[in-house]
Order: C-alpha cells, then sequence, then structure tokens
C-alpha cells in the first residue's frame, strides 16, 4: 500500500484568467486549509498561470509548456482531459497519494477523515452519476499498456470526477485510464463527460475499491447550482486577488434556494424575450 500511509496531498487544476474560476478556487482552497489545520504545503496549484498564485505560499507547477499536450485527445482539445493528465502528474511528483478536487468545490467538516478512510481501503471518486452512460456506442474493444484487454460493458457506471483520490500504487491504473480516453474519443465517442467514465473504468478493471464522497465534499457542477455559488461568491466570497485564508465554508447552496433562483432568472429571460417581440412587432407597424 505504498503512498496510503502518509499525508495525502490535496492538487488543483486552474488555467486561464477567469474570475470567476479564481473566485472558486479561492473559496475551495480556503475550505480545504480549514479543514487541514491551514497546512498550506499539502495544497499544489497546477497552472499556466504561476505568477498568479507566488504569495499563496503552497506549491505551484508551471504546466503552460504543456498544457495544450494535456488537453489534446485524438486531434482534438478536450480541456478536461487535462485532469488525469494532472493527477497522473501529481502522483509521479509526490510519490504519495494524491486528492484531484475540482474548483466548483468546497470542504464540509470530516473530509479529512472521510478521504484517509477511503484512501485506506482503496480509492475515492466524488459521486455516482448513471449506469450505462452510453447506451448508444459500441462494441468496443482495445488493448491497454498495464491493465490489458478491455471490453466496454454497458453495465458500467459512470463515476463523478471532481474529485479523484487515489494512492502511488494507482499511477497505473491512472496512465491507462488516460489512454482508454483518448481511444474511446478516436473511436468516436464525443462526449464531455468521458473523462470521468474512463477514470472509473480504469478502477473498476484493476479492482481498485473506490468510495463515494458526497456529504463531505460539496461539488456544485450543475448549470444552476454553478450559476447561483458564481453570483454569491462575486457578492460574499473571499477576494479573487488575495491568497485563501483557512475557513470554513460560509456560502452553501439549498436545493430550494437553488430553484427560486432558475425560477427567478427564467422569468427574467422570459419577460426580455416579451419585451423584444413587442419592439419588433411596434416597429414593423411603423
Amino acid at each position: 500500500m505504498e503512498g496510503a500511509t502518509k499525508s495525502p496531498q490535496f492538487i488543483y487544476l486552474s488555467f486561464g484568467n477567469s474570475p470567476s474560476v479564481r473566485r472558486e478556487l479561492v473559496y475551495s482552497v480556503s475550505t480545504l486549509l480549514a479543514e487541514i489545520d491551514g497546512e498550506r504545503s499539502r495544497v499544489t496549484i497546477f497552472t499556466d498561470r504561476p505568477q498568479d498564485f507566488a504569495d499563496w505560499g503552497m506549491p505551484v507547477v508551471d504546466i503552460a509548456d504543456r498544457l495544450t499536450f494535456m488537453r489534446r485527445a485524438s486531434d482534438r482539445d478536450y480541456r478536461f482531459r487535462a485532469k488525469p493528465a494532472t493527477l497522473i502528474e501529481a502522483l509521479r511528483l509526490h510519490r504519495s497519494a494524491c486528492v484531484m478536487l475540482d474548483t466548483d468545490s468546497f470542504i464540509r467538516p470530516g473530509f479529512g477523515a472521510a478521504v484517509e478512510a477511503a484512501l485506506a481501503a482503496g480509492a475515492a471518486m466524488n459521486s455516482f452519476v448513471r449506469a450505462d452512460p452510453y447506451p448508444f456506442f459500441g462494441p468496443f474493444e482495445t488493448d491497454l499498456p498495464h491493465l490489458g484487454r478491455y471490453r466496454f460493458d454497458r453495465a458500467a457506471p459512470m463515476l463523478n470526477s471532481g474529485l479523484v483520490a487515489a494512492r502511488y500504487e494507482h499511477l497505473p491504473v491512472l496512465e491507462d485510464a488516460l489512454v482508454l480516453l483518448d481511444r474511446l474519443r478516436a473511436a468516436k465517442l464525443i462526449r464531455h463527460d468521458i473523462e470521468q467514465f474512463a477514470v472509473a473504468e480504469g478502477f473498476r478493471l484493476a479492482g481498485v475499491k473506490v468510495a463515494l464522497i458526497e456529504r463531505e465534499f460539496e461539488h456544485y457542477c450543475q448549470h444552476w447550482t454553478k450559476r447561483y455559488m458564481r453570483r454569491l461568491l462575486r457578492r460574499q466570497g473571499p477576494s479573487p486577488d488575495a491568497p485563501p485564508n483557512a475557513a470554513r465554508p460560509s456560502i452553501d447552496p439549498s436545493k430550494s434556494r437553488v430553484r427560486l433562483f432558475k425560477r427567478m432568472k427564467q422569468a427574467q429571460l422570459a419577460l426580455r424575450a416579451l419585451s423584444r417581440r413587442l419592439h419588433w412587432r411596434g416597429a414593423a407597424k411603423r
């Protein structure tokens, strides 16, 4: 169980200069620091803009020279490919367990213990997404470098990769997951979520037990929840221009508030559309 006894390293991938992503990252790291007693050395940022993190007091890895390659799958840009590519690089760098977290997330109390328990038994991902994720695809077979013959299984579940925790010994599994991702894309399975499917398939094929961490980890990737969170982070969140400080989550989207926000926005859009139609009709009569 090499890499399972040492405290895991937490990994974030941040590229580009979007203020919204920066706010998400600062908020997520702040809540993580509160969970790991402020140990900044346990958080590594992989980025194409290392100058933005010079005063964060944590390890920063400059990937500007290889980000395009990390995102390249079957001669096309696929930005989510950079996630498993980054986790592979992080495992090689730290030679210990690593936990990769999406920026659109925050940490609740108990997260550290949940991660350590999952890594002691195997690996972890965020949540169950769906079974039979691609009913239109297949048959498909390929040979993977470490795991051998792979056959696409319609019964295989898709798991969300907003969180992926792996031990150092899982490095070959993730390397094969990246190969599988590229070959699925080459076989014309062009879907935004095949990255997380490939990672889950690597763990499944290797017989690695995967725990799901949902209660202690909030991944607000759904469209309306993300829009709501970004709005709150603009108004109430920490400054995107300052290093994160340890703080428990102060912004937590409830389902009822997200539903209300969605209805309000949809009503605003409907009113705008009606206003435009009335304007066009008036202009036509003139």
